[in-house]
């Protein structure tokens, strides 16, 4: 990663907030929210634990200290926000908490993924094996992106959560919470004072990533477009700040542009589907440079759009007699 200076920025009660900059993975850039107020100190999410993040996580609470002048270090914390129980925002916990006994907060629907961690990987696993099997993936690619899943992530091991989140609490008396379902279960934005804080869920120049609620409860497109329905006109809201990407300045229109965006992949899905396709088939067509981690990402998000047109009643299966006959054989998706 190339160097990148840490921004700060300030609430309109007088918190100073620190972006610091990590490489969770070799092609993904994240931030965590170092966020100081009078004598509270919290963290907000901490990277993935994997190649550089820890280091990247380390070096700029560091600089925090060496180049703002902020008396702060490790065991000054004290809570420790993990926004989603996605492993780019979570894995880098095992090092905290080496450094820390903060308490760690997570939503409820996401306490799950930390606490019960190697179950919770093991079992996501094999519903991810049947959906590729479901959406048209051969064997031999299905065990390979199957690997690929998998890859480092049992480096992270499970932790204790001392305290679950729920929509509108106000944790340590600071953030009003905001349960924000669709790219994870258990997403939550945070506002404090002006600021909100978005995770994965409002990211201007990213392509938030949804797996199919088949997959995962509480996921996938309809609650994503819910949620940012939620937020879209949160009063008092002047800056916004996401686990990923750049500030946003102006939600609304940041939301908008979304929700244009998200239309035109439900409408451009639907429109392939004037011939009967599988998921494995419109992935390859809406993605098809795509390779390695990215495939199985893209076969996911393909799928979550197959299940919000399906169950709008938009869709029907075409070789509806086969499925019913055979529970191995891969639906092909046709407009009804």
């Amino acid at each position: 990663m190339a160097d990148e200076s840490i921004t700060r920025f300030e609430t309109a009660g007088g918190a100073r907030i620190y972006r610091l900059p990590m490489q969770v993975f070799p092609s993904l850039r994240a931030y965590a929210h170092l966020v100081i107020a009078d004598d509270y100190v919290a963290l907000i999410d901490v990277g993935s634990g994997q190649g550089e993040s820890d280091g990247h996580l380390r070096a700029g609470f560091a600089r925090v200290a060496d180049e703002w002048g902020e008396r702060v270090g490790w065991a000054d914390l004290d809570r420790i926000v993990i926004t989603h129980a996605h492993i780019d925002h979570h894995g880098g916990l095992n090092m905290v908490r080496g450094l820390s006994d903060a308490p760690i907060a997570i939503h409820e629907l996401d306490r799950r993924v930390l606490v019960h961690y190697e179950e919770r990987l093991a079992l996501s696993r094999f519903r991810l094996g049947v959906f590729l099997h479901h959406a048209g993936v051969d064997d031999v690619r299905r065990t390979k992106l199957l690997n690929m899943y998998s890859g480092s992530k049992h480096l992270f091991h499970s932790v204790e959560v001392q305290d679950v989140l729920r929509d509108d609490d106000l944790l340590d008396g600071r953030f009003r919470i905001i349960h924000v379902p669709g790219h994870c279960p258990g997403q939550v934005c945070l506002q404090l004072d002006d600021v909100l804080f978005t995770a994965d869920h409002v990211l201007p120049g990213v392509a938030v990533f949804l797996s199919p609620e088949s997959l995962t409860a509480a996921t996938g497109v309809d609650h994503f477009l819910q949620s940012l329905r939620k937020v879209k006109d949160r009063a008092g809201v002047r800056l916004a700040l996401g686990g990923h990407d750049r500030p946003v300045h102006d939600l609304h229109e940041a939301v908008t542009k979304i929700e244009t965006a998200q239309a035109g992949r439900i409408a451009r899905i639907y429109d392939l589907c004037a011939e009967p396709h599988s998921v494995a088939e419109l992935t390859s067509v809406l993605y098809p440079s795509v390779g390695a981690y990215d495939e199985l990402l893209a076969l996911q998000k393909v799928g979550a759009y197959i299940e919000y047109l399906d169950q709008r009643g938009r869709l029907a299966v075409a070789n509806l007699d086969e499925v019913a006959e055979n529970e191995a054989s891969v639906p092909r998706y046709h407009a009804a």
